[in-house]
């Protein structure tokens, strides 16, 4: 495995570029690999029932199709283009942070019985919210969004408490 961290010093943007043997390219296979291969060494992050399996792919799919692209365009056009010196677009913005509002309804509406998204017990799909969301805490100054949710609020304290990401917003901090 090979990782390779380049950062363009124009713009402070930093890349990471990862080639694993197995040439995943999509982040969440890369998720899922390394969940398989290491299940037995700390959290079994994909279930342990075909229940509990079949409960964190819908949250994974969930994430990667319903929240992650409007969270994307709020990064691009809050954060990104005025760095690159390109206009941004408030009716994208507008429309990026309503789609937002209605995936994180209905998350409240599923954390107010569960503790994480897939049940009792965090799992991948609670992993993969943590890059796009912290940036839309914190950088993208729009944490009320998690905040006046009280059940989603809650979970986002807990799955940010983790040591492992506090220690990856240790090493890799926001760029901008």
């Amino acid at each position: 495995m090979c990782h390779l961290l380049m950062q363009n010093k124009s713009t402070h943007i930093k890349l990471l570029i990862l080639y694993i043997e197995t040439n995943y390219a999509e982040s969440r296979a890369i998720l899922r690999y390394y969940s398989e291969k290491y299940k037995n060494q700390g959290t079994d992050l994909l279930g342990k029932t075909l229940e509990e399996k079949a409960l964190v792919e819908q949250w994974v799919e969930v994430e990667s199709h319903n929240l992650n692209p409007p969270l994307m365009q709020l990064v691009i056009h809050i954060l990104v283009n005025p760095v690159l010196g390109r206009p941004s677009d408030p009716k994208v913005i507008k429309e990026s942070e309503e789609k937002v509002v209605k995936v994180l309804d209905i998350y409240e509406e599923k954390l107010s019985k569960t503790k994480y998204l897939a049940g009792d017990f965090f799992s991948l799909a609670d992993l993969t919210h943590l890059p796009l969301t912290y940036y839309l805490l914190d950088p993208l100054k729009k944490a009320y969004l998690v905040r006046d949710r009280k059940h989603v609020s809650a979970w986002w304290d807990d799955i940010t408490s983790r040591p492992s990401w506090k220690k990856t917003v240790e090493l890799y901090p926001f760029p901008f």
